[in-house]
């Protein structure tokens, strides 16, 4: 991958955070999984990440997640569509997690920072992405680099990001910034905008497209991919704020799964994995009579 190119065929990033499916606890339903991200590929997509926040991916074991590749190829998906979210804490096993991604084709791979101990400091952080960088060795390639200090504790500087960039730049392929911060997203972007600056917070996006960002690595779009592939191209959708809204004052990842069983009509989106549980029956209403008045205002009369 050349110097701080995006993956091909990915630009402008419309990029959903796939919610996982579980046909039995901790058992993921690989037929269902597969046939929404198909559709929302064939929505306008441009591609989707598996096993991030939105998929409860640090919930769920490295062996369960071990078909990705072979399940996706299986249903028509390439490869080069998917980012797969990479944890650690430790740097080897990041490394090891992402070198299996990699070497399947994967247009990139999503890695948070060390999330067990709290507030490192930046020379920390860096130390812990040179290990493993180190030991992806000439694997490594299509890093995003995951903010998301409300999960991991961590803030990833924007000056760290220039350090990584700096020290890999045929590594470091971009910024998912999930922290809802636009002053700092504004920086990331007014520094790094030749980077792949991606933002989890759809009510953003499409300031972030007017100053060059990327696109979106996004929740909702496993709900509303049509108008997150707008979004992400500038083009402005005044029902955005109350959907964030909406998800905002509950449990999100829980809140998307209702969604996404609601508007497939199939409740096994509902089951969540330990230690998330499902909403009670009277916010998953309220909920989804908000979504229907915002996006089947019709039906929702009737």
């Amino acid at each position: 991958m050349s110097l701080n190119t995006a993956p091909a065929g990915i630009r402008p990033w419309a990029n959903a955070a796939l919610a996982t499916p579980f046909q039995a606890p901790g058992v993921i339903d690989w037929n269902s999984l597969t046939r929404h991200a198909r559709d929302l590929l064939e929505r306008g997509l441009t591609s989707i990440t598996v096993f991030g926040t939105t998929g409860e991916g640090a919930s769920i074991p490295l062996d369960e997640r071990a078909e990705l590749f072979d399940r996706f190829g299986a249903a028509g998906i390439n490869p080069a569509q998917i980012v797969e979210c990479v944890y650690g804490p430790a740097a080897g096993d990041a490394a090891a997690a992402a070198r299996k991604a990699l070497r399947a084709g994967a247009a990139a791979v999503l890695v948070p920072p060390p999330f067990y101990f709290k507030q490192p400091s930046d020379d920390g952080v860096f130390a812990w992405y040179d290990r493993m960088f180190d030991a992806l060795g000439s694997d490594a390639r299509d890093v995003l680099l995951y903010n998301i200090p409300s999960l991991t504790g961590v803030t990833i500087s924007v000056d760290l990001v220039a350090r990584l960039r700096s020290a890999y730049p045929q590594i470091v392929l971009g910024v998912k910034d999930s922290s809802g911060n636009w002053p700092y997203a504004e920086r990331l972007l007014a520094e790094h905008a030749d980077l792949t600056i991606l933002l989890g917070f759809e009510n953003l996006l499409t300031k972030a497209a007017a100053r060059g960002g990327s696109g979106a690595i996004s929740g909702l779009a496993n709900i509303v991919p049509e108008m997150i592939a707008g979004l992400v191209c500038g083009r402005a959708d005044a029902r955005i704020d109350d959907l964030v809204a909406a998800l905002d004052s509950l449990p999100v990842v829980p809140a998307i799964k209702a969604l996404v069983a609601h508007v497939r009509g199939d409740a096994v989106w509902r089951a969540v994995e330990p230690p998330l549980g499902t909403l009670d029956g009277a916010a998953e209403r309220r909920l989804l009579a908000r979504y229907d008045a915002l996006l089947n205002p019709i039906e929702a009369a009737s």
